[in-house]
């Protein structure tokens, strides 16, 4: 392939190895014409070795060794492997109606299978050069995509083994699965990874069949995950949920998002809909301000350095918002009972009561009743002042009853 310079020009583009074929095919043009691949003979074999491509702000992309195996019914690739840049791929697959797809854009069905070592989704997205974007900038309507588009006339079953995946800021380990790639979709079934701290479990669809509306839908099992890894890792979290950023510790449960995605492959934050539940163990609560605003409000300084043992949350997502059902934060002798929505604009909206330990000396006075408000950066916490008159006139009503 190096001698093909020599002959033809090939501009930005760098090419070498070697082909060795042995092919045959015969028919007639009507044969294609009316799609009928079948009496259409192709066999034989095309062989590439030590082949490497380079491209004009490309990746480089190098095969040691490929066989593809013709018939006229399908075309097998046995094992190869093919290094793009840093990331590496190794497939073994067998594809159907490739003539229909070749010759006539037809779909093309197979079953594969996929094992990497290492593979950067990133290098794959494609980038906005800087051109675009003082294009994009001087006129907002026009943006450069990014994002994956799965192609409508592919028929595929995969099974995957990844050892490392990168995409957006995000690293898995261990992604094993099953994939079917049909219609402009992708249908995860049972497909498990090692991330943030933990392990996720994922089942469910990304599809761009509509390629101006990108669409997922999906429900993840989650073990152990770090509260600060998912903060720096996802963007959704950063929106949504920035109290992440400073809890310390891990939390498990499921959740079911469906969502539409922008050109970015990020979420569409008021078009989610979901719900879920998490569960945590040994949480330390150092460092949040609304911990530590709700500590001011009850003069008990010692609630800022609590440590939650066990806690659990249900949550739905809707019109743009996170709303969570009463759940109790139980520190120590302390018991927090919260519920309420957070916002896209991470405005808090939040009621909740404490229950205070008989050892605080308030009398009777045991539960104080607190409004939450402001943002996660500017939390504003209150003290229902008419709650706690009524429940001192209880208390005294009591003493006088009991005497």
């Amino acid at each position: 392939l190096g001698m093909i310079k020599q002959v033809y020009p090939l501009d930005d583009m760098e090419l070498n190895g070697t082909v060795r074929a042995d092919m045959t095919m015969a028919g007639h043009l009507s044969y294609i014409e009316k799609e009928q691949y079948d009496r259409f003979s192709a066999s034989g074999t095309i062989a590439l070795s030590d082949m490497k491509l380079k491209l004009k702000e490309m990746p480089d992309v190098e095969i040691k060794k490929s066989l593809f195996t013709f018939t006229p019914k399908y075309l097998q690739l046995s094992e190869t492997t093919v290094a793009i840049g840093k990331n590496d791929l190794t497939a073994d697959c067998r594809f159907e109606n490739y003539m229909g797809y070749a010759l006539k854009g037809g779909t093309l069905k197979g079953v594969l299978n996929v094992r990497s070592n290492h593979l950067n989704l990133n290098d794959f997205m494609t980038a906005t050069t800087d051109s675009t974007a003082q294009t994009s900038q001087a006129s907002s309507t026009e943006e450069t995509a990014s994002m994956i588009e799965v192609p409508q006339n592919i028929d595929f079953q995969m099974d995957a083994g990844l050892k490392e995946v990168l995409f957006d800021k995000m690293t898995f380990t261990n992604m094993n699965g099953k994939l079917i790639v049909k219609d402009g979709k992708v249908d995860m079934t049972n497909l498990s990874m090692n991330t943030m701290g933990g392990s996720v479990v994922m089942n469910g669809y990304y599809s761009t069949a509509d390629p101006k509306k990108p669409e997922m839908k999906a429900g993840f099992k989650l073990s152990n995950i770090g509260f600060a890894q998912a903060y720096k890792e996802l963007d959704m979290v950063q929106q949504m949920a920035p109290i992440f950023e400073n809890l310390k510790g891990n939390f498990s449960g499921n959740m079911h998002i469906r969502t539409l995605l922008d050109n970015q492959m990020s979420p569409v934050m008021d078009t989610m809909q979901g719900n879920g539940s998490l569960s945590t163990q040994d949480l330390s609560l150092s460092g949040v301000k609304v911990i530590d605003q709700i500590a001011e409000a009850v003069k008990k300084p010692e609630l800022k350095e609590m440590k939650v043992k066990d806690m659990a949350l249900d949550f739905t997502i809707k019109d743009g918002r996170v709303e969570t059902k009463p759940f109790d934060i139980k520190m120590g002798d302390y018991n927090l009972n919260l519920s309420g929505s957070t916002g896209l604009d991470q405005t808090i909206d939040y009621s909740g009561k404490i229950k205070l330990p008989a050892s605080t000396g308030i009398s009777k006075l045991m539960t104080l009743d607190l409004k939450i408000g402001g943002s996660f950066t500017s939390p504003k916490v209150s003290v229902d002042t008419k709650s706690m008159a009524n429940q001192a006139l209880e208390s005294v009503a009591d003493e006088a009853i009991s005497k």
